[in-house]
């Protein structure tokens, strides 16, 4: 029986191991058909690795042309091929690589059946710029948007903090102008704080895009006060009596009323600014007259002036039959008088704005040119800026105000080198 079972072993050998060697070729053929070896095209995302070499060396690199991926074929079954997708590889490119200054080399590693597969050997490469960096602080500006409610105006506007630190690539950074943290007041009626995100203009107002840039913070509270507002009008009071030869037309300020602002309580006691009697004084009067008074020390307390509102008010006295204009004079008509020997004395100024008042007949026959003035100088000594007042001549049927100007007085050398010539 053993004999029988040998002889059918060793019977036909060769026609046996052809059958066998003939049954493996089949084998593969039937594999190859049903899974194939195929080749795909897949693209990955780029990861920089050791970036901080550059820094170091305070540069900064931008990709070129914003392409951060690459492309690779991969080989294998069709059965491994179809289960891969991008997210199964890893696409390196190493700062220490860097070539040239402009390029670095990518590699490329699978994440799964890396035993299977096959990448091309072909070399990647991820192209970039590099920039010098620059770091600048710049102060905050506190701003706000939007409308504001009636009868309220914006008593402050603050950041916190007040300065930034910029860094980024050198030509963006020098671009930057300023830094503005804007707060929208529309539909507010109470202080409040809240965090917005900063933003960066050049100097021609346009915004500088901060995407490249690194901030020391990203975002800015920014706190808006508000004040309650109301406008009354400037009452004059008046002291003294008139000249019987004047009759008295009209006393106007300009403006004729002024924003102010306060807490609620204050301003609702408020109905009008008063500029006291000491101001105006009638019996020293001897015509029309302006004067400009400060009225800042005229308010109650708790009550300042509203953003926009000066507290500079020109108050108008007008005779009745006069208006009130100027006229600009030339320094020229202007004679300096009694100046003390071994000074020079010299306007600062080469004209000089004048009230004037008359009938308006007057008034448009005047000619500046004809106006004279004088400045008695018998008490100047040197320095510059010196207020001295300059007193005109009366034309007939026109009054014209004196006014201050500013004068500077030098010791004369010319006096001093003519004597020493003689």
């Amino acid at each position: 029986m053993k004999q029988k079972i040998i002889n059918a072993l060793t019977k036909d050998v060769g026609l046996k191991i052809l059958a066998v060697v003939f049954s493996f070729l089949l084998w593969l053929v039937v594999v190859n058909i049903d899974d194939p070896t195929q080749t795909r095209t897949f693209t990955a995302v780029v990861t920089v690795t050791n970036a901080d070499v550059l820094k170091e060396a305070g540069k900064l690199y931008e990709i070129k042309d914003g392409v951060n991926t690459v492309s690779f074929r991969v080989t294998a079954k069709r059965s491994i091929i179809e289960k891969l997708s991008p997210s199964d590889f890893s696409a390196t490119a190493d700062m220490n690589s860097l070539e040239n200054e402009e390029r670095i080399p990518v590699t490329i590693a699978a994440k799964s059946y890396a035993n299977y597969i096959t990448i091309s050997s072909k070399q990647n490469y991820l192209y970039v710029v590099l920039e010098d960096e620059q770091t600048e602080r710049f102060v905050i500006e506190a701003q706000t948007t939007g409308t504001i409610e009636a009868g309220l105006t914006v008593d402050s506007v603050t950041s916190s903090p007040t300065v930034i630190t910029v860094t980024g690539p050198e030509d963006v950074v020098s671009t930057i102008d300023k830094v503005v943290a804007s707060a929208n007041i529309t539909g507010v009626t109470s202080n409040f704080t809240e965090s917005v995100i900063p933003k960066f203009y050049d100097s021609e107002g346009e915004e500088v895009d901060s995407k490249e840039l690194t901030l020391s913070v990203s975002t800015v509270s920014v706190s808006v006060t508000f004040s309650n507002i109301k406008t009354v009008d400037l009452v004059v009071k008046t002291s003294g009596t008139l000249d019987s030869s004047l009759t008295l037309d009209s006393i106007k300020t300009d403006p004729s009323s002024v924003g102010i602002k306060g807490e609620a309580t204050a301003l609702n006691d408020v109905t009008s600014i008063t500029i006291p009697d000491t101001v105006i004084n009638l019996s020293d009067l001897t015509g029309s007259f302006t004067t400009t008074v400060d009225i800042s020390s005229y308010l109650p307390e708790g009550i300042t002036l509203a953003d926009g509102s000066s507290s500079k008010v020109t108050i108008y006295v007008l005779m009745s039959g006069e208006t009130a204009s100027t006229a600009e004079v030339s320094a020229d008509n202007i004679s300096l008088t009694n100046i003390p020997e071994g000074l020079a004395v010299s306007l600062d100024v080469s004209s000089v704005t004048v009230n004037v008042f008359g009938t308006s007949d007057a008034l448009s026959a005047l000619n500046a040119s004809s106006i004279k003035g004088t400045i008695d100088c018998t008490n100047l000594t040197v320095g510059e800026s010196q207020t001295v007042v300059v007193q005109f001549e009366n034309i007939e049927g026109v009054t014209i105000q004196n006014t201050s100007v500013t004068v500077t007085v030098i010791e004369d050398t010319s006096a001093a080198t003519e004597d020493s010539e003689e």
